[in-house]
């Protein structure tokens, strides 16, 4: 089978700190004479962990469990689904390390070059350290291992979804039990999002600028950016205006 590869953006750097200190794990290769240990890929790895673990449960429409998660990197067949076992497998350390390698020589090529340094640059990557800190801080406090929906609720809450969508009547009721589980879990981790959310703004004084509405500002750049093309498109070329 061909191996699957995950192009992973430098942005990736924002949310993994390599640990600079010296450490006992061994040494996976090195690049212009500077070590990376198996502790300093597992540190990177773990990073990388967050993004995909957020992706599929977009996919899968359900909150996966930290230590499911884990135990299905580990051992991919365990889920008894194919497709999905498939998809772990190309999420393994061992195609990410060489995804990792990659990303290392790109970042060493970037401060060489000097685009690190580029004003445009810098904006974003300090947009997606902010991006990624403040998801990581949140997903930590909203704490979904503590939400527990009972084998009687989910099972009236699925009597419910069948009886509103016919085509989930042929779903065998544990795999139906742990799709709605999930979207309860879901559910009240929204409801938890927007407490937590307000009480976070509630501790600050934010202050709105008056004279500036972003939303007017918007709309006037959105029909500007219409009328320029508006305008281009029935001005006259030079071959229009050799004819004439």
């Amino acid at each position: 089978m061909k191996k699957k590869k995950f192009y992973i953006a430098l942005a990736v750097s924002a949310l993994i700190a390599v640990a600079c200190r010296s450490d006992k794990s061994p040494w996976i290769w090195k690049i212009e004479g500077k070590s990376t240990t198996l502790k300093q890929l597992d540190e990177a790895y773990s990073g990388f962990g967050v993004l995909m673990k957020d992706q599929l449960q977009q996919r899968m429409g359900r909150f996966i469990p930290e230590e499911e998660f884990h135990q299905l990197l580990e051992d991919p067949d365990r889920s008894g689904n194919p497709q999905l076992a498939e998809m772990f497998k190309s999420l393994g350390k061992d195609l990410f390390a060489e995804q990792y390698k990659d990303m290392l020589v790109l970042n060493i090529e970037a401060q060489k070059d000097g685009f690190a340094k580029r004003p445009d640059v810098k904006a974003k990557l300090a947009f997606l350290e902010k991006y990624f800190l403040a998801n990581m801080y949140l997903f930590d406090q909203l704490k979904l291992q503590d939400i527990k929906i009972s084998d009687a609720e989910a099972y009236a809450a699925w009597q419910d979804a069948k009886s509103k969508d016919a085509r989930l009547r042929t779903v065998p009721v544990d795999q139906g039990l742990e799709m709605i589980k999930g979207q309860m879990v879901m559910k009240a981790a929204m409801e938890k999002q927007q407490t937590l959310m307000k009480q976070a703004t509630q501790k600050y004084r934010i202050e709105t600028n008056k004279e500036f509405d972003i939303k007017e500002h918007v709309k006037k750049t959105r029909e500007d950016a219409r009328k320029k093309r508006e305008a281009a498109a029935t001005a006259p070329t030079g071959s229009d205006t050799l004819k004439k």
